[in-house]
């Protein structure tokens, strides 16, 4: 009876450890880094690193796809939460315990094509009307950080809307990745519409995964070794590689 006992206790001890480890992982499609392909599967450059660290720490957590707004309310919130792919920025870095880099991340200018629009500096792009922007999204926050004050500021939804604003001459800038603006703009019926200026980008950083920080400081070390480890065995590089 007594080891029957403790074989019960042993077991819910387990399922409870179990429990507290499950992590909530959440992302947004942010193509190339997210977004489904043409057999809706879930894919990109983060998501197959993130899978990659997974089968390292033997989780089998699924990655949720969510309004970028409602990830970042939810991994503030709740522990064990984790949101990707997020930019590390310094209004954020304390927000958050971190695991990454994941990948580099460059964001270009869009204007409307056949805008006589010319970029070579930061000064150059301050001087236009309007810039689309989406609030708690790392452009609008870099880009304030940086002291532009002719944002045109969605004030919550997906920052893609500002491709329609874009092609109907409401704003004349709209900074987004390259690949997400080249995506987004086919996925809505804009192919050709717009087009980048790729000879300024608007910044260039890195981006990572961002656990809630009421999560155990033992499984953001437990992701970051994998993330580590990936890195040195070529894992990382064979994965960006693919998306070139």
């Amino acid at each position: 009876m007594k080891k029957v006992t403790l074989l019960m206790i042993f077991l819910l001890l387990g399922a409870v450890i179990n429990a507290e480890e499950k992590i909530n992982l959440m992302a947004e499609l942010l193509p190339p880094f997210q977004y489904y392909n043409e057999d809706k599967k879930l894919t990109g450059i983060s998501i197959e690193i993130i899978e990659s660290i997974k089968t390292i720490v033997k989780s089998n957590d699924p990655v949720k796809i969510v309004p970028w707004s409602r990830g970042l309310r939810i991994t503030k919130k709740k522990k064990n939460s984790a949101l990707f792919s997020m930019l590390r920025t310094p209004d954020r870095e304390k927000l958050f315990k971190w695991v990454g880099p994941l990948v580099n991340f460059s964001v270009v200018f869009f204007k409307k094509t056949g805008s006589p629009i010319v970029l070579k500096s930061v000064e150059d792009a301050k001087k236009v009307k309007k810039i689309g922007v989406t609030k708690n999204v790392a452009n609008y926050e870099m880009l304030t950080a940086m002291g532009f004050t002719n944002l045109d500021v969605l004030q919550s939804g997906a920052d893609e809307k500002n491709i329609k604003k874009l092609v109907k001459g409401r704003i004349n800038l709209w900074p987004t990745t390259y690949f997400g603006g080249l995506y987004n703009s086919k996925k809505l019926g804009y192919e050709g519409m717009i087009e980048p200026i790729i000879d300024f980008p608007v910044f260039e950083g890195y981006l990572h995964l961002a656990f809630n920080l009421n999560t155990d400081d033992k499984i953001i070390s437990r992701w970051q070794v994998a993330m580590d480890r990936l890195k040195i065995n070529g894992t990382i590089d064979k994965i960006v590689s693919k998306y070139k």
